[in-house]
């Protein structure tokens, strides 16, 4: 009885992990994430509200770069 071996094509579309998905951080990161460490620490430190000081961060941001774009828009 013979038996045969299922050995597949390499396409080479699948080289490596790293080149398939690379993890690409938006610009303002690591503004986010310094605000929301100074929310922490203005909270007393207190674990258990990472996600909540993170978005209030991106929130304030936000809110910072609308208002300034506002006082720009109207300089012109």
């Amino acid at each position: 009885m013979k038996t045969s071996t299922f050995k597949p094509k390499s396409t080479g579309r699948y080289e490596s992990a790293a080149t398939i998905h690379t993890l690409q951080l938006p610009g303002n990161f690591e503004q986010i994430q310094k605000r929301a460490q100074k929310i922490y620490a203005a909270r007393g430190g207190m674990m258990g509200m990472t996600l909540n000081d993170w978005l209030r961060a991106e929130q304030e941001l936000k809110r910072e770069l609308g208002q300034q774009s506002n006082h720009t828009d109207n300089d012109e």
